[in-house]
């Protein structure tokens, strides 16, 4: 089954869920303590904020119920209750009820990342829900049908929906003013649960008009007193107006999906203190919030036409390193690379590039050695320079066919530029990626230090042009010489050099 956008971001809320109840108790204790604050200060608020209790805990603590259901039940059930509370004290109990949860992760689990993004992400889709706009959520088939049975423009007196089963047609529910309970109608034939529901529903007028029609998985019987000529034409009007909201809900969603893929991938990255945690970070981030299982990430010289292998998620990243290949000799990414370099300063979005074979884009011997079927090639893009400083090449595993949609490819995009970004600011001025510079251990910070003494600046003329202390300098070139098991500063600047690091 090829992996989807949707499923990866259900697993971040999964994730928050999961951490969420294995800590079921602390969390209800917790809560309850904040209630009681409220109440010893006499603060009518503490009404407001138990209802908000009662409400999370009942969605989020009944153990059986997934995702979708425990979503279902927070707007089906309780919607109506926490929509009278005024927005801003909503926002104010519900953020205080997530930060007691962070502080138990904190005590419990300490300074765990994953954990603390999964629940605040979690809480993020708990007010999107809560504050969405009530269509959004009224906006389904049965509500739709009630609401087309009720209204005066019609003159429809009841309607049927109806799947088709191995014996024929079952009733599966009937909406109907006059009728409060649903019947339980199966029949061999269309035709014959028609003249069940007549025989079932009474009605004062003698003649009664029945006619299907066809809607998705479902056959929907209308029953009406006007002439089916009449009305025909004004239900498919309705339906089809009811399709095209549900549509653009949907699709909103879709790009709303996009919009947190690539917001938890930044959470993700910015988090990196060096040069090594952020090739790190990258390329898992590309497996932990888009639809794919494994990543490479690979730096690009245009002074040199060459591409180095630096890291890799899933994949063995020695193996990744040993690649080094002039872009001569991929014709195929050669050709879109020339066509990214000539926008120069007008390519402000550099596209991703979807291989659905790898055959016809990388050398034999890569796809082999890594069992390569479809792949994308990401430009790591740097906007604020118009510069490619590398590219990810991401899969879905071994020997995986899949394709694009056009969410994927969005996120995928704009996850290269901010991964970009991110390297040429935390890289020191000039100094590209590199493999050494990971070997070596040092911080971009050091580099820079390494750099400016080799070029004979002395400790304070260095301190001047990074704006910083003498005595901090000196503790950076300290650092350096035990990094680079060096006897002086002489001895760090030789091995830098030998070893391509400046």
């Amino acid at each position: 089954m090829q992996i989807s956008l949707n499923q990866r971001l259900l697993n971040v809320l999964e994730k928050g869920v999961e951490i969420v109840r294995e800590h079921e108790t602390l969390i209800l204790s917790k809560w309850e303590t904040r209630i009681n604050e409220l109440k010893q200060k006499q603060n009518k608020l503490f009404h407001e904020m138990q209802l908000i209790v009662s409400i999370l805990s009942d969605c989020l603590f009944s153990t059986n119920a997934n995702i979708e259901e425990l979503f279902k039940k927070l707007t089906k059930n309780n919607l109506t209750n926490i929509q009278t509370i005024e927005p801003n004290k909503l926002v104010f109990y519900i953020t205080i009820l997530e930060n007691s949860i962070h502080e138990i992760i904190q005590s419990e689990i300490g300074n765990a990342y994953e954990s603390h993004q999964a629940v605040q992400y979690l809480f993020s889709k708990i007010n999107e829900e809560v504050f969405a706009d009530s269509m959004n959520h009224e906006l389904n088939l049965d509500t739709y049908l009630k609401q087309l049975v009720n209204s005066k423009q019609l003159p429809i007196k009841w309607i049927a929906k109806l799947i088709q089963t191995s014996n024929g047609f079952q009733m599966k529910q009937i909406y109907s003013r006059t009728i409060n309970k649903n019947i339980q109608i199966e029949a061999n034939s269309l035709f014959k649960l028609t003249e069940y529901l007549l025989e079932a529903i009474p009605s004062e007028e003698n003649e009664n008009r029945v006619f299907p029609i066809p809607w998705g998985e479902y056959t929907l019987l209308f029953c009406t007193s006007a002439p089916e000529s009449e009305i025909m034409p004004f239900i498919m009007f309705s339906l089809q107006t009811f399709l095209d909201g549900e549509l653009a809900i949907k699709t909103t969603k879709r790009k709303q999906q996009w919009m947190d893929a690539v917001m938890l991938f930044n959470e993700w990255i910015m988090r990196s203190k060096n040069y090594h945690e952020a090739l790190k970070n990258i390329t898992s981030g590309f497996v932990n919030y888009l639809p794919f299982e494994r990543s490479a990430l690979f730096a690009y010289s245009s002074q040199e036409r060459n591409g180095t292998g630096l890291f890799a998620h899933s994949i063995n990243t020695e193996a990744i390193q040993k690649i080094s290949e002039n872009i001569n000799n991929l014709p195929f990414i050669k050709k879109h690379l020339e066509q990214w370099e000539a926008l120069g300063e007008h390519a402000k979005n550099i596209q991703p590039l979807y291989i659905s074979n790898a055959m016809i884009g990388l050398p034999e011997q890569y796809v082999k050695q890594f069992q390569l079927e479809s792949i994308v090639i990401v430009p790591i893009y740097v906007p604020s320079e118009s510069q490619i400083i590398g590219a990810a090449i991401v899969d879905q595993g071994p020997y995986k066919k899949f394709t694009l949609n056009r969410e994927t490819f969005l996120a995928l995009m704009k996850c290269g530029q901010s991964a970009g970004e991110l390297l040429a600011k935390i890289l020191p001025n000039n100094h590209g990626l590199n493999l050494q510079s990971i070997e070596s251990g040092l911080s971009p910070r050091e580099i820079e230090v390494l750099q400016l003494i080799s070029e004979g600046k002395s400790t304070n003329e260095a301190a001047q042009k990074l704006h910083l202390s003498e005595y901090t300098v000196r503790d950076y070139i300290s650092t350096i010489m035990q990094k680079m098991n060096a006897k002086n500063r002489t001895e760090a600047i030789v091995k830098a050099i030998r070893k391509g690091i400046i």
